[in-house]
């Protein structure tokens, strides 16, 4: 049995009421990098089968996925009209898009649920920032690090100690990203609120787009140790909680920053081999 056959009959498995076909999923991943049926292909096989219109897929997208995206919309404005819409607005750019739905554009490297959150966050926060600049009220640079606490991790026992420290985690998270240099600031928030690709923000500072990924590295690593520090300072950890803490954060930036990196770029910054600028 090879790896795509595996992959589609796990699909099977995870989705019994889902009815996709080996050459449709096939076909699906045909155009996904290599590997990527084999690391998420539950995953993969829900969104091949929403993408070829399934009722039963799409019926278990919005009760398992894009249900669990409600909390990251919540975090920016937990007013109940607020998230109904935020998440009508999400399925329709998901669904429908400018003529090709986003779904489409979900590649199997992260969980499936991490990249909804990840496009949940900024569709509210794309929302939030419409509705104060319509009533000329000014919204801070750094509103947006909030959203990333948010985003599920896939792991739960991460998830449960996030929730034990979420005061002090969400506060390190915002104070780190606000202490980065202009430059990369405004880098990183371009990929996470504005959802810029690493092409777009190269055009915008008119540099090479291998400059603008090593910012997004640059922030995310230094995001990363500012944020360990700070905890460590804060919290009475022990040596196995610090150990645990640190994997948190650099899951949580992974789980949130990946998703803005070509694969090329990941590899190189997971394995520490992107030379500096």
């Amino acid at each position: 049995m090879d790896e795509l056959d595996s992959a589609w009959r796990a699909g099977r498995e995870a989705w019994p009421s889902v009815d996709l076909d080996r050459e449709a999923f096939a076909a699906y991943c045909a155009k996904l990098d290599a590997g990527a049926a084999e690391r998420y292909p539950t995953d993969l096989y829900l969104v091949a089968a929403c993408l070829a219109g399934d009722d039963a897929a799409m019926t278990a997208f919005d009760r398992d996925v894009l249900n669990a995206a409600r909390g990251a919309i919540r975090a920016i404005d937990s007013d109940p009209a607020f998230v109904d819409e935020g998440v009508q607005q999400l399925r329709a750019t998901l669904f429908v898009g400018d003529g090709t739905p986003r779904l489409a554009m979900y590649a199997g490297r992260g969980p499936l649920r991490a990249w909804v959150g990840i496009a949940a966050a900024r569709t509210a926060l794309m929302m939030r920032r419409t509705r104060l600049r319509a009533r000329e009220v000014p919204v801070g640079d750094d509103d947006w690090t909030a959203a990333i606490a948010t985003i599920t991790t896939n792991n739960p026992e991460l998830e449960l100690l996030k929730r034990q420290y979420a005061e002090a985690f969400s506060a390190a998270l915002r104070e780190s990203v606000a202490a980065l240099e202009p430059r990369l600031n405004a880098a990183l928030r371009m990929s996470f609120v504005d959802g810029l690709s690493i092409d777009e923000i190269a055009a915008v500072y008119a540099v090479h787009r291998a400059t603008a990924a090593r910012w997004i590295q640059r922030a995310c690593d230094t995001v990363f140790e500012a944020s360990r520090k700070l905890l460590t300072e804060r919290l009475s950890l022990t040596p196995t909680e610090l150990d645990r803490m640190t994997s948190l954060v650099r899951s949580q930036l992974d789980v949130s920053l990946s998703q803005l990196l070509p694969p090329s770029e990941l590899t190189n910054r997971v394995a520490g081999t992107t030379p500096p600028e």
